[in-house]
């Protein structure tokens, strides 16, 4: 179809839409911009009648409901109109749960190589009447720097079937070890994402956790190099990676009546004093529980372990930097 009778079409589209009148031929004729011409013309005007014949033929073709009916204040002409309860979609509705997927999506598609496909089923969605905003809160993905810039390059390896080469500093580990694997699959566990593959150097099954990769994730070697097994299951593999983790025990003080994020959180509260509440609770990934115990601000003060009174410190600091800047 060419780009002429396209804009005419959706034209036509628009101007049926727009009335509750049936619209004569000749009112479509001098509104609807492609069929302008001389009414006067006999010629002319048989054009645009077939013309006119086609395009509500191939607008009946692609399943748009086309009315016609007697238009009584023009003087009893047959007209046309599309009724807007026959030709909007039904009312989307989604879940909580879903609605909390589809804003989990919309964060991991945030990133610049992703962001316009994000951006316009976004727009759509709340056209509908979805507000998932809303929902973005208890999405359980959150977006990690490291994970986001690890994300791009094994989306791309998965894809092309190639070997990624990284960095990855293990829970035991003192510093960061070099890993080669051929990458199955990416997924999201409370949170964390993972990436599940072949370990080439140890010759098993591995799953990786991307916020522990540090510096870039480099494809490596000739598309094509492996296939993914048909029984993998790279969710499964982060549910057991994260059963793994040992947690690691924090106390922070906050301040009373504040931070009810980190209490519903803590599984143990007391005691309580004039200055906060010193609260309690577990977990196993230092830099993503500063981050959000940073956010808190001036509410929480953390009090243990060491490592994660530093990192907290450290993102306060980079926000009065950035704050500065």
């Amino acid at each position: 179809m060419s780009n002429d009778r396209t804009e005419r079409l959706v034209n036509l589209v628009l101007c049926l839409l727009s009335s509750r009148r049936f619209q004569t031929a000749g009112r479509i004729a001098r509104t609807v911009p492609g069929y302008e011409h001389d009414l006067e013309d006999k010629k002319a005007h048989e054009a645009f009648q077939r013309k006119f014949e086609r395009d509500k033929a191939e607008l009946r073709r692609i399943g748009i409901p086309l009315q016609s009916g007697i238009d009584y204040l023009a003087d009893g002409e047959p007209g046309y109109r599309i009724a807007r309860s026959d030709f909007e979609l039904p009312q989307i509705e989604f879940t909580d749960a879903e609605a909390a997927a589809v804003a989990a999506a919309a964060r991991l598609w945030q990133q610049p190589e992703l962001q316009s496909g994000s951006a316009e089923a976004l727009l759509k969605l709340r056209a509908a009447g979805i507000d998932v905003e809303s929902h973005a809160a208890t999405a359980t993905v959150k977006s990690l720097p490291g994970a986001e810039a690890a994300l791009s390059p094994f989306f791309e390896a998965i894809a092309a079937r190639r070997a990624v080469a990284f960095d990855y500093l293990g829970s035991r580990d003192e510093s960061p070890q070099p890993r080669r694997i051929q990458p199955w699959g990416c997924a999201a566990w409370r949170g964390r994402w993972y990436v599940a593959g072949l370990d080439l150097d140890r010759g098993a099954q591995r799953c990786f956790r991307l916020s522990r990769i540090t510096g870039k994730v480099r494809l490596t070697g000739p598309e094509g190099a492996f296939a993914i097994p048909e029984d993998v299951d790279v969710l499964a593999f982060a549910s057991e990676s994260e059963a793994r983790q040992r947690p690691i025990r924090a106390t922070v003080l906050v301040r009373p009546k504040r931070a009810w994020g980190v209490r519903r959180r803590a599984d143990q509260i007391g005691p309580r004093t004039p200055e906060g509440d010193q609260v309690c609770f577990s977990y196993t990934e230092t830099a993503p529980t500063a981050a959000w115990l940073a956010s808190f601000g001036a509410d929480v003060l953390v009090v243990d372990p060491p490592e994660l009174v530093k990192e907290t410190v450290a993102c306060l600091q980079a926000l009065a930097d950035e704050e500065e800047s």
